[in-house]
């Protein structure tokens, strides 16, 4: 499937103080970077992860002749959530298909009780947390190694180690 994210709660999955507390920096003058660095590693640590840290609306389309069970390549989708499953011909018009169930969770399924004779659009709510306060600390961590990574190689002048800090590694592994 091909997918697009639309964030639904733009705050910084960690905060900038909490960054610059890992990171030891007291000054103000690169709060900037160190924002977009933090946004680089959440959304790396989400595309690695296929995962949705806060809340983001999540657009996949199937290849042709996509078969009945269709698992949905970002999570996790909470129980209960509204999604909208459509057929999309060729032309690029679309026809809501309403016989279909949801396997919520981590990995969700949407199952469809008849076999569509198009490419198939899911239109769905992810997201593990509500809130960055709700995030696993584990998680928070290596968002903030990451950026640490990132912060120290700025320039790349002595870049010759990993691209993952080993912490982020070992806890998106």
């Amino acid at each position: 499937m091909i997918y697009t994210r639309t964030p639904i709660n733009t705050a910084l999955a960690v905060t900038l103080a909490d960054v610059k507390a890992h990171l030891r920096v007291t000054h103000s003058d690169e709060n900037d970077l160190i924002t977009r660095m933090i946004w680089t590693a959440v959304l790396e640590f989400e595309d690695l992860c296929g995962i949705a840290l806060l809340s983001q609306t999540i657009t996949a389309t199937s290849a042709i002749d996509p078969g009945t069970d269709l698992e949905l390549p970002i999570g996790p989708v909470a129980t209960g959530a509204t999604i909208t499953v459509e057929a999309l011909a060729e032309d690029g018009t679309t026809a809501p298909i309403t016989a279909y169930w949801l396997e919520a969770g981590r990995y969700a399924v949407v199952h469809l009780t008849d076999t569509p004779d198009h490419r198939v659009r899911i239109t769905y709510p992810a997201s593990l947390a509500a809130n960055a306060a709700a995030l696993p600390a584990d998680i928070q961590m290596a968002i903030a190694d990451q950026v640490a990574r990132l912060y120290d190689q700025r320039g790349g002048v002595f870049d010759r180690g990993p691209a993952l800090s080993a912490h982020s590694a070992r806890v998106i592994a």
